[in-house]
């Protein structure tokens, strides 16, 4: 199995999350935010607002479960992306 594999367990703590405390937000995507097994409850999370903006947030605790780093207000699905890419922990980023 891949490190990067993100558990059916993390996606739906993440989606009960956005449940009670986002529920304009449908999440979209859910993923590791670095290759290292010591981040292996850190993810980051995708989601598109009622209103059709997009979101990204780069610091999801699967220990705490809780939600930080937000980042509104984009356009599409492809600005999510990147800045997921952007805080992504790669081995190469050192």
């Amino acid at each position: 199995m891949s490190k990067l594999y993100v558990s059916v367990e993390v996606i739906e703590d993440v989606k009960a999350y956005f449940k009670e405390h986002l529920p304009k937000y449908a999440v979209l995507k859910v993923r590791r935010k670095s290759y290292h097994p010591d981040d292996s409850y850190l993810y980051m999370v995708s989601a598109k607002k009622d209103d059709g903006t997009y979101a990204v947030w780069t610091g999801w605790n699967e220990t705490t479960k809780s939600l930080n780093y937000g980042h509104y207000d984009l356009t599409s699905e492809e600005d999510c992306e990147k800045v997921m890419n952007e805080f992504y922990y790669s081995k190469d980023s050192n």
